[in-house]
């Protein structure tokens, strides 16, 4: 029987809707099955199956129809589907370098939204809680006195991400010193925090229709210990991103069974659970600590030859295995070359030194620790680094902002051993796993997975190969069911004289097996940036 284009998409429309009916009792008829495996549920299960089966072959064989009756090829439909739902992701925005400001293009400006967003959220804490913990305390003076020096490792300070006082109270300080333009703004804890609070203001509306214990869940950001915030953040922001596309979601309640965070009812019934992976990994806290003691080592001999420039250390060995004295007599030891910024082997790896002058004019007030400071000294660039670390100093003399630069010394490191690398590039595989195994039996599962993704870009790209390599390999239950996944990346700096900018990039995973595509368009992508604009791709956000 020969169709027409019409005939044929209500035919489609109609095998869809009945598929659409047919997916809830088929989830409730296998977890009747799995809680109750009998005679009657397995029956039950195997004729509701079999209905889906043959109504997606139905389905299957409609589509393969599309080509003869339009007339168009398949590469034709396929450029068609594209510009129907807008660009999808490309292999090129999967790579590190693809995600910078200047590929990025901005979604929205955070002043619009920040002084709402920080009310809003103060307007859940109980009076005087956030007084509790000073608001210095948040702020990064220590920077500007005595001895003090700048360590940044995978793009973060360490201090900023491992805070001493609570996580909530340093994300509103931070977040109201940026908006009164306060001289100690911390610049590193701000662009993560800063972003992400507002996102959360932004969210209101659609969080107030997210169901079960939503009261519960925002209190948890104040009442919860401080390093589950960001994790809270993530489960609100993804329950209300599920609104915002028109889904019916609730939180589940906290027991302690192991169990999802969210609850959906459409477009059939599954749930969803969301992991955010730590900031720094414990290779990664370590492997800066020990760069640190060596250029605190470094500044010692440094000062004492009378030295100032920028130190360049390449490793061969994991950063445990070195010799930190052994190799400060080495990077010292460059001022006796007729070229200093020649590099030297050694059997630990290479090194160099670019000497600079005493005292270095800028271009003018600068905010010390900038980036736009640490790229005129010392060559580091922010949004993109080619190093795994920096540590430096200059003699700020307790000023926030400065017109010339006294006595700055850095070292830039980064590690190519093979062992570094990989345990660097390590794939947050272990919370997947983990959210797979808080997926009831018999549900259907979406899971979340959030990374902080500042490293260079080797290490950021080895990292995305890894987890989709070990993914594709990923094993679960035979009693769930996970449809989709997304590895949510977050790339959190500060630009220029310590702006906050956030790009996320969201990498989907459908299942070869269980896969519904579909989802991908009913459920959030972008969870930390607002997304009303946005870019080319389809991918980043800022």
């Amino acid at each position: 029987m020969t169709r027409t284009v019409e005939e044929l998409m209500i035919e489609l429309d109609a095998v869809k809707g009945k598929l659409d009916s047919v997916l809830p009792k088929l989830a409730k008829a296998r977890v009747a099955y799995l809680k109750n495996p009998s005679d009657i549920t397995k029956t039950v299960l195997e004729e509701i199956q079999a209905e889906a089966i043959e109504l997606q072959q139905e389905y299957s064989q409609l589509v393969s129809l599309i080509p003869a009756v339009t007339g168009l090829s398949r590469d034709e439909l396929d450029a068609l589907t594209k510009e129907v739902r807008g660009t999808r992701r490309t292999e090129y925005r999967l790579a590190r370098e693809s995600l910078t400001r200047n590929e990025i293009g901005p979604t929205a400006w955070i002043e619009d939204y920040l002084d709402a967003a920080i009310e809003r959220v103060k307007s859940i804490l109980p009076p005087r809680w956030l007084a509790e913990e000073p608001r210095y305390a948040a702020q990064t003076t220590s920077l500007a006195f005595g001895d003090g020096y700048l360590s940044l490792t995978k793009g973060l300070r360490p201090e900023s991400e491992m805070h001493p006082i609570h996580r909530l109270r340093q994300a509103i300080y931070v977040a109201e010193d940026f908006l009164q333009d306060q001289p100690f703004y911390d610049q590193f804890a701000g662009c993560f925090l800063v972003p992400a609070l507002t996102r959360l203001a932004i969210q209101e509306p659609n969080l107030k229709h997210v169901g079960g214990e939503r009261e519960e869940r925002l209190n948890h950001l104040w009442k919860g210990p401080s390093g589950q915030v960001d994790a809270t953040l993530f489960e609100l922001l993804t329950a209300a991103g599920c609104v915002e596309k028109g889904r019916e979601v609730e939180f589940i309640s906290t027991t302690s069974e192991k169990s999802p965070d969210i609850r959906c009812y459409d477009p059939y019934p599954l749930v969803i659970e969301c992991k955010k992976q730590a900031s720094l990994s414990k290779y990664e806290a370590a492997e800066e600590t020990i760069m640190r003691h060596l250029f605190l080592l470094l500044r010692i001999a440094a000062r004492r030859h009378g030295l100032y420039g920028t130190f360049q250390l390449e490793l061969t060995l994991e950063a445990s295995l070195i010799d930190a004295d052994e190799i400060v007599r080495s990077l010292v030891s460059q001022r006796l070359l007729p070229n200093p910024s020649r590099r030297l082997t050694y059997s630990w790896g290479t090194s160099a030194f670019f000497p600079s002058q005493r005292r270095n004019p800028l271009p003018g007030p600068t905010r010390i620790y900038s980036p736009n400071m640490l790229k005129v000294l010392f060559g580091w660039e922010s949004d993109l680094p080619t190093w795994d670390g920096i540590c430096c100093s200059i003699d700020a003399r307790g000023e926030p902002f400065v017109d010339e630069a006294l006595e700055p010394i850095a070292l830039l490191w980064r590690n190519d051993s093979e062992i570094a690398l990989k345990k660097r590039s390590k794939a947050p595989l272990n919370l997947f796993s983990k959210a797979s195994l808080q997926i009831p039996p018999g549900e259907f599962g979406i899971i979340y997975v959030s990374c902080v993704e500042g490293t260079r870009a080797k290490v950021a790209d080895m990292r995305q190969d890894a987890f989709a390599d070990r993914l594709q390999a990923f094993e679960h239950s035979a009693k769930v069911r996970i449809p989709i996944s997304l590895l949510v990346r977050l790339y959190p700096r500060c630009l220029d004289h310590g702006q906050p900018d956030l790009i996320e990039s969201s990498v989907r995973y459908l299942s070869a097996e269980h896969g519904d595509a579909d989802l991908f368009d009913r459920f959030p992508e972008m969870i930390f940036t607002h997304n009303d604009i946005e870019d080319e791709s389809g991918e980043g956000s800022r």
